[in-house]
């Protein structure tokens, strides 16, 4: 399974136990309190894993504290639901340019299954951003991309010319 399809399938597991919290009455009181832990856990976690699995550890505990803060201040109506917009755009540049894609359907899945949705036209204006905000993340995700790549690839091609420069020597002194 490719890297991409693993790590959607993570996020919409994440949103899924989101989703059965936010919905549960008894656990949705301690939503704050989890979004803490969580925190907690993505600085332990920092210290302790390989930049690449921190990546995930790191996109999945964004997405389930920014749904849990959202949706603890009031849903599509919270003043705080502007960070679902920065938590697309922080996915496409941790992980690949394709999650934002996928993430968007798991967020408005999330609101619709949370009963967050309804009310004025000014709050849908909020929810409609995602079809316009969505393909912006994914086009600076593949810019970050390929930045990361050209710098990777510089490096590599400085570490064969160090290696060659470090040959010619020997062979002038030979």
């Amino acid at each position: 399974m490719k890297k991409p399809a693993v790590h959607a399938i993570i996020l919409f597991v994440a949103i899924i136990l989101t989703i059965f919290w936010v919905n549960i009455e008894s656990l949705n009181y301690y939503s704050l309190q989890l979004t803490a832990f969580l925190l907690l856990t993505l600085i332990i976690s920092h210290h302790l894993l390989k930049p690449t699995s921190f990546h995930l550890v790191e996109s999945t505990v964004s997405t389930v504290a920014v749904l849990l803060v959202v949706s603890a201040t009031g849903g599509i109506a919270s003043p705080l639901f502007f960070l679902n917009y920065f938590l697309l755009f922080e996915l496409s540049l941790i992980l690949e340019p394709v999650i934002p894609l996928i993430l968007s359907f798991g967020l408005v899945f999330f609101y619709f299954q949370t009963g967050k949705v309804g009310g004025s036209l000014i709050l849908w204006l909020g929810f409609l951003a995602f079809p316009f905000m969505t393909p912006l993340a994914y086009y600076f995700g593949q810019i970050y991309q390929k930045e990361e790549n050209q710098k990777k690839e510089i490096k590599n091609l400085s570490k064969k010319i160090e290696k060659l420069e470090e040959e010619l020597v020997e062979e002038e002194l030979r």
